[in-house]
């Protein structure tokens, strides 16, 4: 993942430099990404354990979903060790692009701005910090009876492997994800004039995937069933935070330079990153964590009514999490995260250097 490397300045965009939001003091898109996807899989971890549900009211089916409720689903879910494993993900890719920096001088540079940014971020994305906030969007979409229903689905046979073997796969599989979209992204950026519009040669198309045997065509099964129409929206959201990206780090709407690049740029990412190109990323992990007849089980449990209906509810809630995350990250989080790694930046550049901002 492309993280603190040095990219185009939106708020300096000339006809050699594209305006897209790759800033080259804080280029952390990746990280707001990485932590929007991740709001959208399952909540993975080690072996999980069901909870006991707490009691209900006689009107409990009507009200919100109690934080008893929702704490015991998050406990149930390993949501501590969820974003621990993400933070761990998001902070490797920063080192990554840091150690891939070739000036030395620059590289120290970015190691020390980072070095100050790291704080900020596991402070704000630490789970103690971000439960008041998870709880606060899920009793706008949960009731309690739905709650409850959940932790009882958890306490059956398809509910414990949902617990200690697809979600495993399913957070190696969205981390994967997040790489190759982070990857496709900075090659559509680099691949681009200043409107967007793809320049050189037309990448190759990419030769359609197939299962290799019955164990693949499984799991390809139970992914097109649980993510395809999933992709599709997470391809909209992330649209959608690519723009949102570019008001951190300039002031006033976006140019009408910008939103013609990003129109054409949107475009490109529909054509060229699609459900069927991700889908060997996904299918990899839950065959390595699933038998056949594992996979069996939980497809028969995913198709029934009842899994479809609290599929729907889930997936709302992780659309409504995603958009108060991107908030609180583009309005209190990226701010400070961009002051502190600015004055880093500033204190390891020489002096009369042009990296003073």
């Amino acid at each position: 993942m492309a993280a603190i490397v040095n990219r185009p300045d939106p708020m300096h965009s000339t006809a050699a430099q594209p305006p897209h939001p790759r800033n080259a003091r804080a280029a952390l898109l990746a990280t707001a990404l990485l932590l929007a996807l991740a709001t959208l899989v399952p909540p993975a971890g080690g072996p999980g354990t069901a909870h006991a549900a707490p009691k209900a009211t006689a009107a409990a089916g009507a009200a919100n979903a109690s934080e008893a409720t929702l704490h015991a689903l998050f406990d149930a879910e390993q949501m501590p060790e969820r974003m621990r494993q993400i933070m761990q993900a998001v902070d490797q890719a920063q080192l990554d692009a840091i150690a891939s920096i070739a000036d030395p001088a620059e590289q120290e540079r970015k190691r020390k701005a980072y070095a100050t940014a790291q704080p900020v971020m596991q402070q704000h994305f630490a789970w103690q910090k971000l439960r008041p906030l998870v709880t606060e969007v899920y009793q706008t979409q949960y009731t309690e009876a739905d709650a409850q229903a959940l932790l009882a689905f958890y306490g059956t046979a398809p509910g414990q492997l949902h617990l200690n073997k697809l979600q495993p796969a399913m957070i190696e599989a969205t981390l994967a994800l997040a790489k190759f979209m982070d990857e496709r992204v900075d090659a559509l950026f680099d691949s681009s004039d200043d409107q967007g519009r793809a320049k050189g040669p037309k990448p190759p198309k990419p030769t359609a995937w197939t299962a290799a045997d019955a164990h693949d065509g499984l799991a390809a099964d139970l992914v097109r069933l649980l993510m395809q129409d999933e992709f599709n929206a997470r391809m909209q959201r992330l649209e959608s935070a690519m723009r949102a990206q570019t008001g951190l780090v300039q002031s006033g709407a976006p140019s009408k330079q910008q939103k013609q690049w990003f129109a054409n740029i949107s475009q490109r990412m529909r054509a060229e990153i699609r459900f069927d190109t991700v889908l060997p990323l996904i299918v990899q992990p839950l065959r390595a964590h699933l038998a056949p007849e594992e996979l069996r089980v939980l497809l028969a449990s995913e198709r029934s009514p009842a899994r479809k209906a609290q599929r729907a509810k889930a997936l709302a809630a992780s659309d409504a999490l995603s958009a108060r995350l991107q908030q609180t990250i583009r309005t209190e989080i990226f701010p400070e995260l961009l002051a502190a790694m600015a004055r880093a930046e500033n204190a390891a550049a020489p002096a009369n250097s042009d990296t003073k901002r």
